[in-house]
């Protein structure tokens, strides 16, 4: 495999298994839970991507819409305040 932006052949292929402890911070919203599906590094429990050792591009289809960051998050996350009912 070569990088797609510089054609390196230094791409490292990253795994984790992450058993829903998964956290990211996006545009101040903090998430904790299962990898997001839709936002190039996995899903699920699992961690999975490519990055080149050269340009430390992530291999991958990009650039990824706001809406679909947005949603992801919006699915995922259960507020705590309207889980109880505040």
């Amino acid at each position: 495999m070569e990088c797609q932006k510089c054609k390196s052949e230094r791409i490292l292929d990253i795994n984790g298994k992450t058993s829903d402890c998964f956290c990211m911070n996006y545009k101040g919203k903090d998430y904790d839970g299962y990898v997001l599906d839709e936002v190039g590094i996995g899903g699920g429990d699992y961690i999975e991507f490519k990055y080149c050792l050269d340009c430390g591009q992530i291999q991958g289809t990009f650039p990824i819409k706001e809406e679909v960051v947005m949603k992801e998050i919006k699915d995922s996350y259960v507020d705590e305040d309207e889980e109880e009912g505040n």
